[in-house]
């Protein structure tokens, strides 16, 4: 708590090891209930590019919040690492609060401000400003839900400036996102890149704002009709004026004919001043129709001693 971690070869904090759920002395290994708050980590990788500013493996009931994570190559947060729907440690997990940006410099691929995968019944990641993720190849995401996420709750975060999504899942079942507001990717502003016979998100309440890229691309079978979403009660704007595109087709016929967000709503969402990426809502926002809810950044990272001692 209330670190300053920097010039780093690799990472900066670590918790838990891989293979816990798997191992003969399971129990023996389980590591949980750790706090990693208020701490300012920066410049790392340096030496090993791979390196995460909070690294949490198979582990459970940790706080991760406040923290102000940036100049890395590699992700900002990683918290899981159990690949698919074996079993798994990780659980309850609270990322809270983070301001992650300037990641990735070009340098690696598949990375997130936040990245998390396996099923975590319990875990939420809320509140979070991410910003300024560059891939070198492919993966620059400000919010990325990996192989097998399940059961995650993400809202009330601000993802934007990335060279990928603001948010993208691999693949997993029954995560929520909400409340969240996703702006400028360059590929588009969400995705769900692997289909599965079953519901991997319910996509509602979000703010989603374009500059003429597409607002979601995917795997989702546009050929046979299908999707396994549930997408409703968004808002969606193009500052450029250009149609609203989804999968590779119209937002109006496409996305509307898989059964997607007849509440939705395309309109300005009213920012005090998107150019300066303040992303306040004005009191005659239309999202207030929808039931959105004002996202504080104001405590985001690293708050006054004052406020987090015990």
């Amino acid at each position: 708590m209330g670190n300053t971690i920097c010039d780093l070869g690799a990472g900066g904090v670590k918790v838990g090891s891989v293979g816990v759920a798997q191992a003969v002395c399971a129990n023996e290994l389980r590591t949980g209930n750790n706090r990693i708050t208020d701490n300012r980590i920066s410049a790392g990788g340096r030496v090993f590019h791979n390196g995460v500013g909070i690294l949490c493996l198979d582990s459970f009931g940790n706080d991760i919040s406040h923290n102000h994570i940036h100049d890395l190559f590699y992700s900002g947060i990683s918290c899981g690492w159990v690949w698919g729907y074996s079993e798994n440690v990780a659980k309850d997990n609270l990322i809270e609060k983070n301001h992650i940006h300037d990641l990735g410099h070009g340098v690696l691929s598949d990375m997130g401000g936040i990245y998390v995968l396996g099923v975590q019944p319990g875990t939420v990641v809320r509140g979070n400003l991410i910003h300024d993720v560059e891939k070198f190849h492919y993966g620059g995401w400000a919010l990325y839900l990996d192989e097998g996420s399940s059961h995650i709750l993400v809202e009330n975060n601000i993802g934007y400036n990335v060279s990928s999504q603001p948010f993208h899942q691999h693949y997993g079942r029954e995560n929520v996102i909400r409340n969240n507001i996703l702006a400028f990717g360059r590929e588009s502003q969400f995705c769900v890149s692997r289909a599965e016979d079953h519901n991997s998100i319910t996509f509602e309440r979000n703010i989603v704002v374009t500059d003429g890229e597409p607002l979601f691309t995917g795997g989702y079978g546009w050929k046979s009709g299908k999707s396994y979403m549930i997408s409703d009660l968004n808002l969606f704007w193009s500052i450029s004026g250009k149609p609203l595109i989804c999968g590779g087709g119209s937002y109006h016929e496409l996305w509307h004919a898989l059964g997607h967000d007849k509440h939705s709503i395309v309109a300005d969402p009213r920012f005090r001043n998107l150019a300066a990426f303040d992303f306040t809502l004005e009191a005659d926002s239309p999202a207030w129709e929808l039931g959105f809810q004002q996202i504080d950044m104001s405590d985001v990272g690293p708050r006054p001693v004052r406020s987090h001692t015990r």
